[in-house]
């Protein structure tokens, strides 16, 4: 069971919904095979769509830190060029 979960929240521009949502598979994709990841989950809200949810799983806080020293900036810049805003994110413990 993962010790660290990092949630993201993010909301496409109008119209970059799937554009959003390939490169945040895609991310997901690049993510999954980095050692100290436990996997990833992508979500759309099914009563707005275009927004999206975005978890990874990580045996720890360092390794998802090590994850994205690895992963650099441009692995990033897919998303940020079709988000409507700047994403929501929050760094979460299991309890079960």
């Amino acid at each position: 069971m993962a010790a660290f979960v990092r949630f993201y929240r993010m909301t496409a521009r109008a119209g970059e919904g799937g554009a959003l949502r390939d490169a945040l598979a895609a991310l997901a994709a690049k993510v999954r095979p980095i050692e100290g990841c436990e996997g990833t989950e992508l979500l759309e809200d099914a009563e707005q769509p275009g927004q999206f949810v975005f978890l990874e799983r990580w045996a720890s806080a360092d390794a998802h830190k090590a994850g994205g020293k690895l992963l650099g900036k441009d692995a990033f810049a897919p998303i940020m060029a079709v988000l409507a805003g700047p994403p929501e994110a929050s760094s979460l413990t299991p309890l079960g």
